[in-house]
């Protein structure tokens, strides 16, 4: 459990209702990550929706090398910034995760169980309403910043 004030320091949470606030912060836990930690792996499945409140969060896209699919990269194709959400997948189905996440120095996140999410969200529609949006308006954001990235890497 975290402090709804917590929340409030954050614009991404600025959309949500004080009772909203409250329901996410009944479920929130402050975790705190150490250099080049993974957070997150790609392909397997999303438990937990994360919001960074101090530190980097850097994305990693794997890429097969080699015609056999056995030789493998990781490829730098983002960063989340604080007061930004990753592991967005936890809400978005099919609930696999598109990228690893390790955090970029010493980090502390927000961290959402999916399925206390689930049941806040059934709970009250207009939480989901209000989260997915937010969720949509942060992917979008963060494709913008890869569209420049692989613009960038083309010329």
């Amino acid at each position: 459990m975290i402090s709804p004030e917590l929340l409030r320091r954050y614009p991404f949470f600025g959309h949500f209702s004080q009772t909203q606030l409250a329901s996410l912060a009944m479920i929130g836990e402050e975790v705190k990550l150490k250099d080049d930690q993974v957070v997150l792996e790609e392909g397997k499945p999303a438990q937990a929706l994360y919001f960074l409140l101090e530190g980097g969060i850097d994305l990693y896209y794997t890429v097969k090398e080699d015609a056999r699919q056995k030789e493998c990269k990781e490829i730098l194709v983002g960063q989340v910034n604080v007061g930004e959400p990753f592991g967005i997948s936890a809400l978005i189905e099919p609930n696999i995760l598109t990228a690893s996440v390790r955090s970029n120095g010493a980090s502390r996140v927000l961290q959402f169980d999916e399925k206390a999410l689930k049941v806040a969200m059934k709970t009250d529609p207009g939480l989901e309403l209000v989260l997915v949006r937010e969720m949509a308006r942060a992917a979008i954001q963060r494709l913008d910043a890869t569209r420049v990235l692989l613009a960038a890497a083309w010329s």
